[in-house]
């Protein structure tokens, strides 16, 4: 058994398995395409700017000249990297870990002088602790709490990590982090969907202050996962490499129906003006996602019935479709306005160990469609290789001037031997 403050101090690249490198690299590359594509949306760019100047520090804020307080840096760097639902998730969470470990990692080892493997072997711990943080919460039954509530444990795990605490250190600023997480209602964010996403911003602001505090001497009660059970795997079974990946700028609950409504149209040629109605068959929980007429734009993130009208219209969902602008937009809402969700029970028997859907299209000429039963791509047992997650990280940080997405993604792929300063130089404005 390896005692949670152990496994986090003393773990090292070179102690990692080859497959738990390789899924640090690609969590580090998701993580920072969604960053760089979130703050390329106007608003968020202005909060960071609004950010800034109340909070004035030395910590960059990403793909922006701005700089801040290391905590509100922290705050707003997970919140663009979260904000177009395209950060990577794990099931048996049930969330998203990256959206906080990641952000906090890359900062903190810029900032500190960190090597490239200290940066990836901070990742790892980070993702190892948020996980086992998150099976304790959903074991321990009661209402399901957003990602924010257990990835701050892990952000303060890579951030302690980074900042060199001792043992006994890290100690009190796991116990300040699970104490001061913030306790966001899952299912409340899923039905009311706003920019709080979760909790996760705030958990990063939390996480960063959680270590602050610690290593000025403020004490905490013992964190939960210093004996939990769900602790006793550690430095053995690696839940990083369960991680999933996304495509489509929305939810997760929406992703099984947006690949089974594209393989269908493919395969029978069919155009949206010949689509009568569209029936989606899902788990209990997708049921929250029915909206069709989404107030904001987070609002159309979790609206399976406007992903569908983004995906039938220009065969994709990406940041793009996800603006207040197209939120009036009719072709989209029309389409929204056909697609009915109802439950299968012998899916919602499968959630969350598995996310999946089937789509049935009632067409115009009498017909019906019906797709095969579907998990969603991106899944350890169904991954989208390295090209396609290149592919996307490109995608994501077109805007950059000067083909810097290529160097960043060639210094992504070899973060083990790069500069984890010059990295993130290269994410910020000049």
């Amino acid at each position: 058994m390896t005692n949670i403050l152990d496994f986090i101090s003393d773990l090292t690249f070179e102690t990692i398995p080859k497959t738990a490198r390789r899924a640090a690299r690609l969590c580090l590359l998701d993580a920072v395409g969604c960053m760089v594509s979130g703050m390329n949306y106007p608003p968020l760019f202005d909060m960071a700017r609004t950010i800034a100047k109340a909070n004035p520090g030395p910590s960059a804020i990403v793909a922006t000249q701005f700089s801040s307080s290391r905590a509100w840096a922290a705050f707003i760097n997970t919140h663009a990297g979260t904000f177009f639902d395209l950060d990577d998730g794990h099931r048996k969470a049930q969330g998203h870990p990256g959206g906080v470990v990641v952000p906090l990692s890359l900062m903190l080892a810029a900032e500190n002088g960190c090597s490239g493997r200290d940066l990836l072997a901070a990742i790892v711990a980070g993702y190892e602790t948020a996980v086992r943080a998150a099976l304790i919460m959903r074991q321990a039954g009661g209402p399901r709490k957003g990602s924010g509530a257990w990835s701050i444990t892990g952000g303060t795990a890579a951030a302690g990590k980074l900042c060199k605490l001792s043992k006994a250190q890290l100690q009190n600023a796991l116990g300040l982090a699970e104490y001061y997480a913030p306790q966001a209602p899952q299912d409340r964010s899923l039905a009311g969907p706003s920019s709080m996403k979760e909790g996760m911003a705030w958990a990063s602001y939390a996480a960063v202050s959680s270590v602050e505090l610690a290593a000025a001497g403020f004490d905490a009660m013992a964190p939960f996962l210093l004996d939990a059970a769900q602790s006793h795997d550690l430095g053995r079974n690696w839940e990083i490499c369960s991680v999933y990946f996304k495509m489509h700028a929305c939810c997760r609950f929406s992703h099984p129906v947006l690949d089974g409504l594209s393989a269908l149209i493919e395969e029978n040629e069919i155009r949206p003006e010949s689509i009568k109605s569209v029936a989606v068959q899902s788990f209990e929980k997708a049921l929250l996602l029915g909206r069709t007429v989404p107030e904001n734009p987070v609002a159309a993130m979790y609206s399976i019935p406007f992903a569908i009208g983004c995906q039938l219209i220009k065969k994709q969902v990406t940041p793009e479709e996800m603006t207040a602008e197209s939120l009036t937009d009719k072709r989209f809402l029309d389409i929204a306005a056909k697609v009915t969700i109802e439950e299968d029970p012998e899916l919602t028997a499968l959630f969350p160990e598995k996310c999946l859907a089937r789509v049935v299209l009632h067409l115009k000429d009498g017909r019906q469609i019906k797709s095969e039963t579907l998990s969603a791509r991106g899944d350890p047992d169904n991954p989208y290789s390295e090209e396609e997650l290149a592919e996307k990280f490109l995608r994501l940080t077109h805007h950059l001037p000067d083909g810097r997405g290529e160097e960043l993604l060639k210094l992504i792929m070899n973060a083990e031997h790069e500069d984890p300063g010059l990295l993130w130089r290269m994410l910020q404005r000049h």
